[in-house]
């Protein structure tokens, strides 16, 4: 495949002059400079990315959104919001390369907040613009979650294999609700960060979920700069995981490039 037709569909970038969201469970060690990113992704042939807003920049996507304004070409985004935020705002978003919204639920699981009238009315706001809702959860809450989500009418993405629980692995509720949900709307999976996964199998994992879902509803993301696993890993690496976890070549090209280019815009 030529090398420059791959999308990191998951990265952040952030700088010190960021504000830390109050109440924020980890505070980065230093920077992620958008420039030392995409230098990295030219090094890898990756031609395109996804930055997806950090949790511990809350809904303060002013960053992102600067970055997205000097990449238009090569960027797209994932947010971070409240409820309340007015449907203009949204819409000058999508211009901008805002293809979905993150609901990061790790550490503060509430569920059944995302059931409340005002949460519908984004999820529509969302279909409406071709949106997608992206997912960060695990074990229980995570099938807690997929199960208030089961009626959205946007796409879903999960984050990071959907963070199995390590001793049930695949059999564990949050994926089985998954593979559920899928069977009647349109549910993506990211293959990235096997660190986030404990003792769980990455490789066995992905070919799972290739069999289940199909090419066409996996993703691959770099999850740089590997936030609280700063500095044990290369960008390189990364995109060698994906190699070990599919062997087949066209099954990577749909996964690197056909899938995320449809979902985000490119």
């Amino acid at each position: 495949m030529v090398k420059d037709n791959r999308i990191d569909t998951h990265a952040h970038v952030f700088a010190a002059s960021c504000a830390i969201a109050p109440g924020a469970r980890y505070r980065p060690l230093g920077e992620a400079p958008v420039g030392e990113w995409l230098a990295l992704q030219d090094a890898a042939g990756v031609g395109h990315g996804v930055l997806v807003q950090p949790s511990f920049l809350g809904s303060d996507n002013s960053y992102l959104l600067e970055t997205l304004r000097a990449q238009p070409q090569r960027l797209r985004a994932t947010v971070v919001i409240d409820p309340g935020i007015p449907v203009a705002t949204l819409r000058q978003w999508n211009a901008l390369g805002v293809r979905g919204i993150r609901l990061n639920t790790i550490g503060r699981e509430h569920p059944e907040a995302y059931a409340k009238p005002e949460w519908k009315a984004v999820f529509k706001c969302l279909a409406d613009l071709g949106w997608h809702v992206e997912v960060h959860s695990e074990g229980a809450a995570m099938a807690a979650l997929l199960g208030v989500l089961e009626t959205c009418p946007a796409p879903l993405v999960i984050d990071h294999f959907g963070r199995p629980d390590a001793k049930r692995g695949l059999a564990c509720p949050g994926v089985q609700v998954l593979l559920r949900i899928a069977e009647k709307q349109r549910v993506y999976v990211k293959l990235s960060a096997p660190y986030r996964l404990g003792a769980g199998d990455a490789g066995a994992y992905a070919n799972f979920y290739l069999a289940r879902l199909g090419a066409a509803r996996l993703l691959w993301g770099s999850d740089w700069p590997w936030t609280q696993h700063e500095g044990r890993h290369s960008y390189a690496q990364t995109l060698g995981w994906l190699e070990e976890w599919i062997a087949d070549e066209a099954a990577r090209r749909v996964v690197l490039w056909d899938t995320p280019a449809e979902l985000f815009g490119f």
